[in-house]
């Protein structure tokens, strides 16, 4: 029997209070999809409803978040208990206000879910059956992530994927130039075109890629010619010594090491099961600005096409856009931080 997601009730547009259950076949989303309205009108909820029901159908998830509010899937509580949501809800000075609203919250959870036919036993199952993560390149407010990992971390795909592999590595190699200001394009970059031949053959031998380990041979190229030019001629060993200085000067600044640092970019892997458990990534990217948004985006995107291509179960990126309640999560009824203080909204 082929997996349905079940997203609420329908109505007929005549006016008729009798309402139905609404199934969305899961195969009908193998290709792309788009949700659309006005502000306010429930599109992140449809988001975060359509991620859930595919966890509960047992279909792996990644989620791009640029604003923020996916992160609250990780609030779908087991339980009807206050003591779940209290953490989660402005504290008053008197404990007993505190109490009041955790009870009051918890009751409404109940009542919203329970009017579309989901019990504690459907929560304790979804809470058992699925392993929800959040990763924040650039901050620790979730994981890390290593966002040159292509580069810097060699997979299995350089045997397996050879084209794939070398699509990410581009990427990788694009998102160092941008952050150098120089000519990031594949095709035109003489400085692109030289670290790809270098990272490209020692990912290829089995060497390891990182930075560090390409800047001796970015001034003494282990080879003698890029093309039909000699090195020299390609690239002159000034300029090859300019672009090993510029790479330094990235690796030495305190900003640019949490970038490095975290979760292996492996969409495959993020795609398998954590102990038996469904899998979802979120990888929110609200605390960003523009430009660094753009940059890691651009590394990500050209990893999760192959990634989720070559995938048993296939399921597109979702991005949020506007704020509303999940079905089997629990939101607070205001933004609040975390217990860590660190905010998901920005």
């Amino acid at each position: 029997m082929k997996p349905s997601l079940y997203l609420g009730v329908s109505r007929a547009m005549r006016g008729e209070a009798q309402a139905s259950p609404w199934h969305l076949p899961a195969h009908h989303l193998v290709t792309h999809g788009v949700v659309v309205g006005m502000t306010g009108s429930g599109k992140t909820g449809l988001v975060t409803v359509l991620v859930e029901e595919a966890l509960r159908a047992s279909i792996p998830v990644i989620a791009i978040d640029i604003k923020g509010d996916l992160p609250n899937l990780l609030l779908a509580f087991p339980n009807f208990e206050m003591e779940a949501v209290r953490p989660w809800i402005p504290q008053h000075e008197h404990a007993d206000e505190t109490d009041a609203d955790a009870l009051k919250l918890a009751a409404d959870r109940e009542a919203g879910l329970e009017a579309f036919g989901i019990g504690e036993p459907e929560i304790v199952h979804y809470a058992a059956r699925t392993h929800v993560r959040v990763i924040t390149p650039g901050a620790d407010a979730g994981e890390l992530l290593h966002v040159l990992s292509a580069l810097e971390r060699r997979s299995a795909r350089w045997t397996e994927d050879p084209d794939g592999a070398r699509a990410s590595l581009s990427a990788a190699i694009s998102l160092v130039l941008r952050l150098l200001g120089r000519d990031p394009d594949p095709a035109r970059s003489r400085e692109h075109v030289l670290l790809s031949v270098i990272a490209e053959q020692r990912l290829a031998n089995g060497q390891p890629a990182d930075l560090a380990a390409l800047m001796p041979e970015i001034v003494e190229p282990p080879f003698q010619s890029i093309g039909a030019l000699t090195v020299n001629d390609f690239m002159p060993k000034r300029a090859r010594k300019d672009l090993a200085s510029a790479v330094n000067n990235l690796l030495a600044s305190p900003t640019f090491a949490s970038w490095r640092q975290g979760a292996t970019l492996d969409v495959g892997a993020w795609m398998q099961p954590v102990n038996g458990r469904t899998p979802a990534t979120i990888i929110s990217v609200a605390h960003l600005d523009d430009d660094e948004r753009a940059l890691v985006l651009g590394v990500v995107l050209e990893e999760i096409s192959p990634g989720c291509a070559a995938c048993p179960t296939r399921n597109a990126s979702a991005r949020s856009s506007c704020s509303t309640r999940p079905m089997a999560s629990c939101r607070p009824t205001r933004p609040r931080r975390r217990p860590s203080d660190r905010s998901w909204r920005s």
